[in-house]
C-alpha cells in the first residue's frame, strides 16, 4: 500500500511541477517598445556601505531618459557609509536623491517603514523596486516598462540572478531559479503566487488603489504583502516574463546562519497565504514529508523511482532559466541542490510556526508584530 501511494503522490508531483515548466517557458507577454512613462526607482538601504556604490553604479548606467527617471534612495537609520556614499552620487547625477527615514510610526517598521517614505516621496507613473545589494541591467527600465500596454497591468516583475562562486552560493542561485520560475508560472497560469521586491514593478495607481502600505497589516516580507493587496483586492493584473533583459543579479547568502535567517524570514512572511496556495504547497509539503519517510522504512524500488521522477522534474523546471540566463553551469550542483531542497521544504515551515521572532537587519520583529501590528 504505501509504495503505491508513494507513486500516486509522485505523479501528481510530477504533473504539476511539468505544468509549471510549460508554463514559465511559455512566459512571454504583449509588449511595446514605445511605452516610456515617468517611474521612480525606490532603494531602501540599511548599512549597505559594501554594496551601495556597486549598485547605484549600475543605476546611471540605465539606458533610458534621465529627465523621466528618478532615484530615491532611503537610508533606513544606517551606522556606516552608506548615508555618505549616496550623498556623494546625488551631487553627480541630480535624478538620484538621498532621503533619510524617519523614525518608524504605528504598523510601519523596518524595511517597509523607509520603502513608504520613499514611495510618498516618488512622482512616478511606475515604481521600481530594488534591493542595495543589487545590480541592475542597463536595459531594466526599458524592457519592463514595455509590457505595461494597457491600465490592466499593476505589476510586472522580473528574474533575479545570484552570484555565485562556490557550491553554496551555486545551490542558492538553483534555489532561486526555482522559486522565480514557479512565480513566473502561476502568474502565466492566472493563479498568482508572489513576486520579489528586489526586480519588481508596480503601476503607482495600483499602489494607491490598496492605499499602499500605510493600509497594509505589517509584514517582514513587504514585497509579497504588496504584491497580494493589489493581486486580490483590485482588479489588476501582473505579468512576469521570462526576459534576460531584465535580469537583475544580486548578492547570495554567505552562510548557513544567513541563509537561515534570510529563508524564516520569507516563510514568516507568507504565513498569511489563502487556503488555495496553503493547499498547493500542503501537497508539495506532504510528498516530500513522504518520500523521506518511505527511504527510511520501505526497501521497494518504487522509492527510488518517486525520487528520480521529482529530480528530473525539479531539472525540467530549472531549464527555462537555465537555457534564457546561460547559468548552464549550475547544473553540476543539481544533486547538492536537491538534497538541500529536500531539508529546505520539510525544516522551514515547521521553524516558521514554532519560531517567536525574525531577525533582520540588526532589528528583532516578534511574530505578534506579524499577527498584532495592523494598518488602522
Amino acid at each position: 500500500m504505501l509504495p503505491e501511494t508513494l507513486l500516486a503522490f509522485a505523479s501528481i508531483y510530477a504533473i504539476v511541477i511539468l505544468v509549471f515548466a510549460i508554463a514559465v517557458s511559455a512566459a512571454q507577454y504583449p509588449s511595446d517598445t514605445r511605452i516610456q512613462p515617468t517611474v521612480s526607482i525606490v532603494i531602501a538601504a540599511r548599512n549597505e556601505e559594501e554594496n551601495i556604490e556597486r549598485c547605484l553604479s549600475s543605476v546611471t548606467e540605465l539606458s533610458y531618459p534621465t529627465h523621466l527617471l528618478e532615484v530615491i534612495v532611503v537610508d533606513d537609520r544606517s551606522t556606516d557609509k552608506t548615508q555618505a556614499i549616496v550623498s556623494e552620487f546625488s551631487k553627480n547625477y541630480p535624478y538620484i536623491n538621498l532621503l533619510v527615514s524617519s523614525p518608524p510610526v504605528g504598523h510601519l517598521r523596518g524595511k517597509v517603514n523607509a520603502v513608504t517614505q520613499g514611495i510618498e516621496l516618488s512622482k512616478g507613473e511606475i515604481l521600481f523596486f530594488t534591493d542595495a545589494d543589487c545590480v541592475v541591467p542597463k536595459g531594466w527600465l526599458r524592457e519592463t516598462v514595455k509590457y505595461y500596454t494597457d491600465e490592466s497591468v499593476g505589476i510586472v516583475a522580473g528574474f533575479t540572478s545570484l552570484r555565485a562562486n562556490n557550491w553554496f552560493e551555486c545551490i542558492q542561485a538553483l534555489d532561486w531559479f526555482i522559486l522565480f520560475s514557479i512565480a513566473a508560472a502561476t502568474i502565466k497560469l492566472h493563479f498568482p503566487v508572489t513576486a520579489v521586491g528586489n526586480n519588481l514593478s508596480v503601476r503607482r495607481k495600483a499602489y494607491d488603489q490598496v492605499g499602499g502600505y500605510r493600509n497594509l497589516p505589517f509584514s517582514v516580507t513587504e514585497d509579497y504583502a504588496l504584491f497580494h493587496a493589489i493581486i486580490s483586492r483590485t482588479k489588476f493584473t501582473a505579468r512576469f516574463p521570462l526576459d534576460t533583459t531584465t535580469l537583475v543579479e544580486s548578492g547570495a547568502c554567505k552562510s548557513w546562519k544567513e541563509l537561515y535567517v534570510q529563508r524564516k524570514r520569507w516563510f514568516r512572511g507568507g504565513r498569511d497565504m489563502d487556503s488555495k496556495r496553503l493547499v498547493v504547497f500542503g501537497v508539495l509539503y506532504a510528498f516530500h514529508l513522504f518520500m523521506l519517510v518511505s527511504l527510511v522504512i520501505l526497501r521497494s524500488p518504487v522509492v527510488w523511482l518517486a525520487l528520480l521522477l521529482k529530480v528530473a522534474v525539479d531539472f525540467l523546471l530549472a531549464v527555462p532559466a537555465l537555457n534564457t540566463f546561460r547559468r548552464w553551469n549550475l547544473v553540476k550542483y543539481f544533486l547538492q541542490f536537491q538534497l538541500y531542497y529536500i531539508f529546505y521544504v520539510l525544516a522551514f515551515p515547521i521553524i516558521t510556526i514554532f519560531g517567536k521572532e525574525v531577525v533582520w537587519k540588526e532589528r528583532t520583529f516578534k511574530r505578534e508584530d506579524q499577527v498584532n501590528k495592523k494598518a488602522p
